[in-house]
C-alpha cells in the first residue's frame, strides 16, 4: 500500500462565475466568482452561485448543493450526494456518487 495520499491532478477552479443573471442577459450577469454548486433537479440540471446568490437560491427547492471544488468543472465528474461534493470517476468514493447525474455546470 502506498503511504502517500493520492493528490490527483491540479485543477484551477477559481474564476468560475456565478450563474445569476436577472433577465438572462449578459449585461446582467453577476461578476462574482462562484462559491456554490447547485443541483436544481433530478434531471441533473446544475448551476453555480456566489454566496450572495446562494442565499437567494435557498428560497427555492433544489436537490443538493456544496461548495465549489476542484472537480466541479471537470468533464465526466459525478455528484456525490452522500458526501455533498463532486467526484471524478477514478476516485475510491465513486460508489456512493449519483452515477447517472453528471455534475458539470
Amino acid at each position: 500500500m502506498d503511504p502517500f495520499a493520492p493528490l490527483g491532478r491540479f485543477v484551477d477552479f477559481r474564476g468560475q462565475k456565478c450563474g445569476y443573471s436577472p433577465g438572462d442577459t449578459p449585461d446582467a450577469d453577476c461578476p462574482a466568482d462562484a462559491t456554490w454548486h447547485i443541483m436544481w433537479n433530478t434531471d441533473g440540471e446544475v448551476g453555480l452561485a456566489c454566496d450572495l446568490h446562494m442565499a437567494e437560491a435557498r428560497r427555492f427547492v433544489f436537490v443538493d448543493s456544496h461548495r465549489v471544488g476542484p472537480d466541479c468543472a471537470m468533464p465526466g465528474t459525478l455528484w456525490d450526494l452522500d458526501n455533498q461534493r463532486c467526484v471524478y470517476p477514478d476516485e475510491p468514493t465513486v460508489e456512493s456518487a449519483a452515477a447517472e447525474q453528471p455534475a458539470n455546470a
